[in-house]
């Protein structure tokens, strides 16, 4: 009995939207919101957030609403905004440094334009290293299992 197209794993079957416009908007406004808060609290108690899980649970109910979303285009908006975790922590110095006074001779803008660059260089390497170290991988991180479990529980049936 032969494979159909589907089942042989060809080309011809059309492939589920992964990265869209309104993946990455709703991205970039999770991440905006998610370093704003992380900073705050990081610099109100000295600790951070993880944004992987929470991210995943308001992209499938964001995404849910506008409707047509699938785990593609799911993963790349958690991965997108669970760098927020990272880039706090390396943010937070910069302000650190001026609250406590010692941010007098530095270049700030240059460190600033440098950590901003630094940001936008690891989104953009982590969308397509993805595919190697978390899909094609077998997740050995906790939090990395335990977002690809909301995902996968995610884009189970509704209700």
């Amino acid at each position: 009995m032969e494979a159909t197209a589907s089942e042989a794993g060809s080309s011809d079957a059309p492939r589920p939207r992964e990265i869209t416009l309104r993946g990455i908007v709703l991205g970039a406004a999770i991440t905006v919101v998610f370093i704003a808060a992380n900073v705050y609290m990081g610099l109100k108690t000295g600790m951070t957030f993880s944004s992987s899980i929470p991210a995943a649970m308001i992209s499938m109910g964001c995404l849910r609403l506008l409707g047509g979303s699938n785990i593609l285009e799911n993963n790349i908006v958690q991965t997108q905004a669970s760098a927020a975790g990272t880039l706090c922590n390396v943010i937070l110095i910069l302000p650190g440094l001026v609250l406590i006074g010692h941010w007098h001779g530095f270049p700030f803008w240059q460190t600033s334009a440098v950590c901003g660059l630094g940001g936008l260089l690891g989104v953009a390497f982590s969308i397509p290293l993805r595919r190697a170290l978390v899909t094609s991988a077998g997740l050995p991180y906790p939090e990395g299992v335990a977002a690809a479990e909301v995902l996968r529980t995610g884009e189970g049936e509704a209700g």
